[in-house]
């Protein structure tokens, strides 16, 4: 077994420490700016009754009762949003040691050198346990070596603790769908809309009524209330990882190599594929239509929640008086200006993701035979990122279709069917954007294409949320949503989105045409 694990660990490593960086770098910079911006009390208060809102609570859960301290805000607004990202970080290495290992025959192969089943097994299990125990650890080391007032040893071990079992409870279950499911396609899709489904849900039940929020594992977090009460309690739900753990083990020790017991058998299908776009788009269909849904239910969850926002508005008149004396706008037309601002940033990822598949066919050394067919590695990347963009794009478009569905029955709020449209087509300039950077990078080296998810990632943070504390605008000034209207709140700037989306088309170009030049394999 200690052969086979340091073989794995080092296929994985480098993802690791740079999710683990990332993550912790997220976290850590976050209690100093709320020391900075919110060090008094008072100033704390008003930003607990404006989060108290149905727009704000689907974003980042109900506001804990008692002192607003510093501390209690940080893992008030950090915890959810971080989940997502702990959660994403166990999907994508469970499904990389797991399945997508045994579709590239590796496990088979050391299978027959001998070594056994429960030793593959216990190596997935071991790395799994080790990676978030390894970012537990540097989260808690970070929150007490900070020494900032309110952030007691208790609540910095309950923070990081929580966000370790989300991160392994989403590792298990990744693992449990790697032997159900035919591919790691597969394996990921389903588990990354499980990802997805549980927050929506989540956001959903959140607003309507608490009581129904306890089976989302993100709602046992908020349960937790770190620096708050510290209720150690809500971490006993987490003790469901034992039991993925025994069932991914009891499904894998039974089955065969590259067998699953849900099969999907499309070989009745004959297909001619005949080109490499129709070649990609068959092997990214799962990928592909799994973001799409999930674009959609993030657009039908956060629509539901407009009428219970239209009432929490109407019943405090200090909100709604407080917001047009500051903006002059209409307060419901600024709440959905921030979820449509937090959905785009969210849409980006599958853009980012089918632009990037291409890496993985220069991993597997598929590119030379691809290319010994005369078809141009130029070609090749400029599929992927059109491919990426018209993704991201059909996904925000599908977003906003949800919202509009559902909250035609909300008065108040005036939005067209036309004017969502048009936030979605605003938002795609950013989309673009990313994208060109992503192939830019690709088209440079395939090792620096990691720098792309660094950048999102602190668009993300930037951008999610700044909105939600306040920060200075400064931040985003790097970020495309600096520059981008923010829909439909204000008027559609076609100059800056024309900008944003010719520099993204170049960036692309230039990517494609670096690709061309550079050693692949």
């Amino acid at each position: 077994m200690k052969q086979f694990f340091g073989i794995v660990l080092r296929d994985v490593r480098f993802r690791i420490l740079m999710w683990i960086i990332g993550i912790s770098a997220l976290t850590l910079i976050v209690p100093p700016a709320f020391a900075n911006l919110y060090g008094e009390a008072a100033d704390r208060e008003v930003l607990k009754e404006t989060l108290a809102n149905p727009a704000m609570v689907a974003m980042v859960g109900p506001v804990p009762e008692g002192t607003y301290t510093i501390a209690v805000m940080f893992s008030h607004e950090m915890l959810v949003f971080m989940a997502i990202v702990h959660g994403l970080f166990g999907v994508m290495i469970a499904n990389a040691v797991s399945r997508k290992m045994e579709d590239q025959g590796l496990l088979e192969y050391v299978s027959s050198t001998g070594i056994t089943r429960s030793n593959i097994f216990g190596t997935q299990l071991l790395i799994g346990i080790l990676m978030n125990i390894a970012l537990g650890a540097v989260i808690f080391t970070g929150l007490v070596v900070m020494d900032i007032e309110s952030f007691g040893l208790e609540g910095s071990m309950l923070y990081a603790l929580g966000t370790a079992l989300f991160g392994l409870l989403f590792y298990m279950v990744t693992l449990v769908l790697a032997q159900l499911l035919p591919s790691s396609d597969w394996s990921f899709g389903i588990a990354l809309s499980l990802l997805l489904l549980f927050y929506l849900g989540r956001a959903i039940t959140d607003v309507v009524n608490t009581d129904y929020s306890v089976i989302f594992p993100y709602h046992w977090l908020s349960r937790i209330e770190p620096f708050g009460v510290n209720d150690f309690v809500w971490l006993s739900p987490f003790l469901i990882i034992a039991v993925f753990a025994w069932l991914a083990w009891f499904l894998f020790a039974k089955r065969d190599l590259d067998d699953a017991y849900i099969t999907l058998d499309f070989k009745n299908k004959t297909r001619r594929i005949g080109s490499y776009p129709r070649l990609q788009l068959t092997g990214m269909k799962v990928l592909i239509t799994s973001w799409l849904a999930g674009m959609l239910l993030i657009g039908l969850s956060y629509g539901s929640i407009f009428g219970e926002l239209d009432t929490f508005i109407n019943e405090n008149q200090f909100l709604a008086q407080a917001m047009e004396s500051e903006s002059g706008m209409d307060p419901i037309l600024q709440f959905l200006s921030t979820l449509m601002m937090v959905t785009a940033v969210v849409g980006i990822i599958p853009a980012l993701m089918v632009s990037a598949r291409i890496l993985r066919e220069e991993k597997s050394e598929r590119l030379e035979m691809l290319v010994s067919a005369d078809i141009s590695r130029g070609r090749m990347l400029l599929t992927h990122g059109i491919f990426g963009v018209v993704t991201g794009a059909l996904g925000l478009v599908l977003a906003v279709i949800g919202m509009y569905a559902a909250s035609i029955g909300v008065e108040d709020i005036g939005v067209t069917i036309g004017e969502y449209m048009l936030t979605a087509l605003n938002y795609t300039a950013a989309v673009v954007l990313f994208t060109g950077l992503s192939m830019l990078l690709i088209g440079i080296s395939k090792k620096l294409h990691t720098l792309i998810w660094v950048y999102y990632l602190y668009s993300f943070f930037v951008n999610y949320l700044g909105l939600i504390i306040g920060l200075d605008d400064a931040w985003r000034i790097v970020t495309p949503f600096h520059f981008l209207a923010e829909m439909p709140a204000e008027e559609m700037d076609w100059i800056a989105w024309a900008a944003i989306t010719a520099i993204g088309i170049a960036l692309g170009i230039a990517g494609a045409a670096l690709f061309k030049q550079r050693d692949i394999g």
